[in-house]
């Protein structure tokens, strides 16, 4: 009964932190460790996988119709090998091009950065958990900073391949315990002067 109520608590934990710019996994990190938790089943990088497909569903279901509607113009611009200056192509194809860095950042380190805070039965070091603190400060400081300098003067019709690149590399430092994805794209979006409206679709 006690594991399936942390259970519980941990993904109301996961719920309510991803679609707010903290780091949803360092909370699923450090929730465990305050408490003292140390079953393996909760504190596995499988279950904290399985949590996070969880708002991903939610997120894609809520999402559906922009999905669908990037998807098809994803798939109409390869066809007519054309993306001109249609927005939903030239959106679909920052969304393809953004997720790149990501993807190679988690296929290189985040298999290592995970050992530290999931190998089962070892528990975590406190340095390890200082670290991931001083990140999720350092983090919210600077975004704190570009939210107070932000000039809010493009849209989002504006992005450009280079700034898609910084905003996906932004993205791909999520893959450090306490950097949030959501957050390091705001941060970068508010730096590269995008409205806010701009900032929450890129």
């Amino acid at each position: 009964m006690a594991t399936i109520f942390q259970s519980i608590i941990l993904g109301i934990i996961q719920g309510a932190t991803e679609f707010i710019p903290i780091s949803s996994s360092a909370h699923l990190v450090i929730v465990p460790w305050l408490f003292g938790w140390s079953d393996p089943a909760l504190t596995s990088l499988t279950f904290d996988v399985a949590l996070h497909l969880g708002t991903l569903l939610a997120v894609l279901i809520y999402f559906a119709r922009d999905w669908l509607r990037l998807i098809a113009a994803f798939f109409r611009s390869i066809f007519q090998w054309r993306i001109g200056a249609d927005p939903e192509r030239r959106l679909a194809w920052f969304v393809v091009l953004g997720t790149i860095p990501g993807g190679i950042a988690g296929v290189l380190f985040e298999s290592k950065l995970d050992a530290l805070f999931h190998t089962p039965g070892v528990p975590i070091p406190l340095v390890n958990m200082l670290v991931m603190a001083g990140i999720i400060a350092l983090f919210g400081v600077l975004l704190w900073l570009a939210d107070k300098l932000a000039a809010h003067e493009r849209s989002l019709e504006s992005l450009t391949w280079k700034d898609t690149l910084l905003i996906g590399l932004s993205q791909a430092l999520a893959v450090f315990p306490g950097v949030s994805r959501s957050g390091s794209t705001i941060t970068t979006g508010l730096a590269l002067r995008l409205k806010r409206e701009a900032e929450g679709q890129a």
